[in-house]
This record gives structure tokens, C-alpha cells and sequence, in this order.
């Protein structure tokens, strides 16, 4: 049988290699994570996600297969023992805490592991840059933390395409970590609008910091952006350049950053004296629901908007595509803005203007946050928000022979 590695960490300079790699292993073994008859990750995975050589994983595998916690047999990858009172491991496991964990400050963390989770999407390796702002915010929060004696962990809720649906994996990632004693857990939660009450639960147990979306009336430490400033730098970069139509782009979620982002909007079209034009878009992308875009940007050339500001890069990639479809290109015949810099060129070739989030920033300030709570449970729920940055590319500019007033 084979299984994908849910976790990702990197050892942290002060660990011993060998050590690290052995007890991460043994712990996502004893937490199910990998289970009995599970091929672990080959020698390059484990080697590349956990920051060390391979001779370093070749060494710790060998440690576990005289723990008896792995078998190897001639030609073949590595798997997990079975318990001795069972020959496969059930499909979900989940014990009391780990107890032979690497441990940081061991008088202060007896009651819980070294182990913070992080608990988002990991996202896929066939989307380099979205693959990379992941773990980006992995490796801020693991340098928070390494420093303490924590040990960061990815726990991938892999989004799938209901709400509730998402909700159910990360209420059983919550309920696992919680069962599990781990020592925190900093958590993007994509189900907004459920698991109130267990990520309540999850709080008063153990530190809990929410980044980018909160789960609203839920009081937790926060961490995010300025979206409200940055969403506003983009426009008025684009009122700069001389557009006077510009029409924001965006799907109606009750988000906060998703809200944000429209105000920041609004205002500057408003500080402008400008017509505003938001564009509610589907969720899916289905052809029949692109109703309002299609309707304005098939307006005659001098009345259909120069610019569209969409409220993230997805979203901007899939509006090029729309108005290719219409015979209008990007920036030939109207700009285009993004949000994130997770897709820096649009599929037309176009570099794409959009905001740059401080990914790495996020994850050190999530690790600092929940290290104070750690130190500090009676503090009251703190929310930063950090700045974000417009970078300009060739999307925005002016379009071709286009009189803008």
C-alpha cells in the first residue's frame, strides 16, 4: 500500500539530524499518520521536506527498523510494522499523546507534545508558487518555534468541494491534535462557518492562532494582512495611470478579507469621484453564471471598463480567459489586477500586477502569537495585521489607442 506524507517540518539547526528525523517519524507512526502496511516516503521526500541529507534519513530508518517500528525487506521501500496484537493498523487511530517526542523547555510542556500544528491546505506541487507561499508560512512558524524547542507539523486538510465536506476534515484534524496533546496549532480555517464550537473547545485546551479568515465569534489570536490598505494601493495605482472605469471582480463570501478587500475598493473609487462597478462572480466558474461580466464588458469600446481589479489571481485568471473569450485581451484592451502573487504570469504570457502577501512574515508572527499564549493562557485574543505590498507588472498598463475620458 502506499501513502502520501501528511506532515512537513524542518529540523531545526540546534536538533541533532539523525534524532529529529527518527522521533518525527515514530510520532507520525504512533499518531496514525502513517499507519501499519503504509510504504513511508522514499529517502529523497523525507530528505527534501525535512531539510536534512539523506544519508541523515538513511540512518534514522535504520534506527527504526531496530526499534521494530519499520520493516525492510531486499528491493523495497520501507514499511510501517504492524502492532503486535494486529497486522494492519485501523484506518483511523487515535491514542493518547505521544510519549517519546522530542521535547522543548520539558518542565514547562509535561502535559502536552513539542509538536505545533499547522492545519491548512497543503496545496499541490503542480502549482509551484501556491505550493510555495504554504510553505513559506510553514517555515516563518517553524523559525518561531524551533528556537523554543517546538517542532512545526503540516497537517494537510486537502480541501475538497463542499463546505461541509471541509468541515468534517478539520473538525477531525482539530479533535486529532486535541486528543493527541499537541502543544498548539496555528489553523487557516477554509469551513468559516462551522466547528464553532470544538474550535472553542480546541482553545481553551491548547494555543490556537487563526491566519488569513477567522470563524466568526470565535475569540482566538489572529494574524492577516492589511487587505482594506493593500486592495486600496491597487486602485489607486490604477486611477494613477489614468483609468477612470475600473470594475472590481469578486465572489460574494461573508469573509472577512474577502470583505475587506471590497471596501479598499470602494474607497478609493470614492476619494476618485468615480462610477463604481462590482462584479459578483460564481464560485464555480460555470459558463452560464459569468452573467454581470459578460454584460458590461460586452459594452461598447468607451463605456465597458479599462481595468479590472480581481480579488485574487485565480480570479484574475479566469476573467482573462472570459474576456479572451469575448475578443478582448490583456492589457491590449483592458488591464487586469490580481491578489496574493501566487500566479505571477497569466496564461496569455502577460505578467500579472497584483499584491504580494509576506507568507513567511505570517508564519513567524502565528509562531511568536501562540508562544506567548503558551507562556501566557489569561492574555486577552490579540489580531495583527501585517502589510502587504503592490507589485506592478506589465497587466495593469494603459490599454492600446484608449481614450480615457
Amino acid at each position: 500500500m502506499m501513502t502520501v506524507p501528511k506532515t512537513r517540518s524542518i529540523a531545526p539547526s540546534s536538533a541533532p539530524p539523525t534524532s529529529f528525523v527518527v522521533n518525527l517519524i515514530r510520532a507520525q507512526i504512533q499518531s496514525g499518520n502513517y499507519k501499519a502496511g503504509d510504504w513511508l516516503p522514499t529517502e529523497r521526500v523525507l530528505s527534501e521536506d525535512l531539510g536534512v541529507d539523506r544519508r541523515t534519513v538513511r540512518k534514522a530508518i535504520n534506527q527504526l527498523v531496530q526499534s521494530g517500528l519499520v520493516i525492510r525487506r531486499p528491493h523495497c521501500r520501507p514499511i510501517v510494522a504492524p502492532a503486535e496484537d494486529e497486522t494492519i493498523e485501523p484506518q483511523v487511530r487515535i491514542e493518547p499523546q505521544v510519549s517519546e517526542e522530542p521535547r522543548g523547555r520539558e518542565e514547562e510542556t509535561s502535559s502536552s507534545s513539542s509538536f505545533i500544528g499547522l492545519l491548512m491546505c497543503h496545496g499541490s506541487e503542480k502549482n509551484e508558487r501556491a505550493f510555495n507561499s504554504q510553505q513559506r508560512i510553514f517555515w516563518g512558524m517553524n523559525q518561531a518555534l524551533a528556537v523554543e524547542g517546538y517542532h512545526a507539523v503540516f497537517l494537510d486538510v486537502e480541501v475538497l468541494s463542499s463546505e461541509k465536506e471541509n468541515a468534517a476534515r478539520e473538525a477531525e484534524q482539530l479533535q486529532y491534535m486535541l486528543k493527541r496533546g499537541f502543544g498548539g496549532v496555528v489553523f487557516y480555517p477554509y469551513a468559516y462557518r462551522s466547528n464553532r464550537e470544538l474550535v472553542e473547545q480546541v482553545a481553551a485546551a491548547i494555543p490556537l492562532v487563526m491566519i488569513d479568515r477567522k470563524i466568526e465569534s470565535v475569540e482566538t489570536d489572529f494574524v492577516g494582512i492589511n487587505n482594506h490598505q493593500a486592495m486600496y494601493d491597487v486602485v489607486a495605482h490604477l486611477v494613477s495611470l489614468g483609468h477612470r472605469r475600473i470594475a472590481y471582480i469578486t465572489k460574494n463570501e461573508p469573509i472577512r478579507s474577502v470583505q475587506e478587500r471590497i471596501q479598499g475598493y470602494v474607497d478609493a473609487i470614492r476619494e476618485a469621484d468615480l462610477l463604481e462597478i462590482v462584479l459578483p462572480v460564481p464560485s464555480r466558474d460555470a459558463e452560464q453564471e459569468w452573467v454581470a461580466v459578460d454584460t458590461v464588458f460586452r459594452l461598447p469600446k468607451g463605456q465597458r471598463p479599462t481595468a479590472a481589479v480581481a480579488f485574487n489571481d485565480y480570479t484574475a485568471m479566469n476573467l482573462m480567459r472570459r474576456l479572451e473569450s469575448m475578443g478582448l485581451s490583456v492589457p491590449g484592451d483592458v488591464a487586469l489586477t490580481g491578489f496574493d502573487d501566487i500566479l505571477p504570469v497569466l496564461p496569455n504570457g502577460v505578467s500579472l500586477t497584483t499584491v504580494a502577501q509576506p507568507f513567511e512574515e505570517i508564519g513567524r508572527k502565528a509562531g511568536e502569537l501562540l508562544l506567548q499564549r503558551s507562556q501566557n493562557r489569561s492574555l486577552a485574543p490579540r489580531s495583527v495585521e501585517l502589510p502587504a505590498h503592490l507589485v506592478v507588472r506589465e497587466s495593469s498598463r494603459l490599454p492600446n489607442d484608449l481614450s480615457l475620458l
